[in-house]
């Protein structure tokens, strides 16, 4: 009966967003896409949207293999200091929040091929109905080095200690990689990629099962626009899922297709 209460609880912290190199600046799984690159500024405004068959966070889905609508907005200043928000639907069954909704703010800069950021992140999930306070709050560090410049690689890793609003320990930890084919069809505008991330997640021992997971793929992006096509896993049983997001269908290998469009007020001015 205990680990089926936590099991319940455990669903909606699953969906804490890593972003490292999935979302806004986080965005630590490789999914969702980063702010566009764009000459250091005083200030600036990063923005962007993105459509998906599913909302998958290290491996497993937050959307129970439904479609998900992300969307983030950041601003940056001196190039050193940012804030943003990020937001996507979610569907977890249980007490049922219908929206993740996530703050966070840090301080990242390059310093010639290397980029670091650390920062804070700060869950909460809208629309439950009713039981505990599933909000939490994490601390994260990346570090990405471009090896040359159509090559990057990084490292990122995220921690709290208040996983899912109780006081137990939980983080993850990846490498990920990107290639860049620039110039490799007739179009100027259209540039290829593929891209790849290694992690492991673990929580206090008796809470939640640890496990690895990966995310392997690739895509086209056109401006402001990219599509990207992706397979993930993890190596969770069906029974490891149900305590890990409170259903066994969630986990397993997939496919995953996205849209997104993302652009800065620098670059539209």
């Amino acid at each position: 009966m205990k680990n089926l209460l936590r099991a319940t609880c455990v669903a909606f912290g699953v969906g804490a967003t890593c972003f490292a190199m999935s979302a806004p600046s986080h965005a630590a799984d490789i999914l969702v896409a980063e702010p566009v690159a764009a000459e250091p500024t005083i200030w600036d405004v990063a923005f962007g949207v993105k459509g998906a068959n599913d909302y998958i966070l290290r491996s497993v889905s937050q959307t129970r293999g439904r479609m998900a609508i992300q969307g983030y907005a950041e601003i940056s200043l001196f190039d050193w200091v940012y804030a943003g928000a990020w937001a996507s639907n979610v569907d977890f069954g249980g007490n049922d929040p219908s929206i993740e909704a996530d703050w966070y703010a840090g301080v990242r800069h390059t310093f010639d091929r290397l980029t670091l950021d650390v920062g804070y992140l700060d869950i909460n999930y809208v629309g439950q109905k009713g039981g505990h306070d599933l909000d939490f709050w994490k601390i994260y560090g990346i570090a990405k080095y471009a090896v040359t410049d159509n090559i990057t690689i990084g490292a990122n890793v995220y921690w709290t200690s208040s996983y899912i609003g109780y006081n137990v320990d939980a983080g993850h930890a990846s490498l990920f990689g990107k290639v860049a084919f620039p110039g490799l069809l007739p179009n100027p505008d259209l540039s290829l990629y593929v891209s790849g991330e290694l992690g492991r997640n673990w929580v206090k021992e008796g809470f939640a099962p640890d496990y690895t997971f990966w995310n392997l793929g690739g895509g086209v992006s056109y401006k402001a626009a990219t599509l990207d096509l992706r397979y993930t896993g993890a190596n969770l049983s069906r029974t490891e899922c149900v305590l890990t997001i409170g259903q066994r269908g969630s986990c397993g290998d997939r496919f995953l297709v996205s849209l997104s469009f993302d652009t800065s007020l620098s670059k539209i001015k």
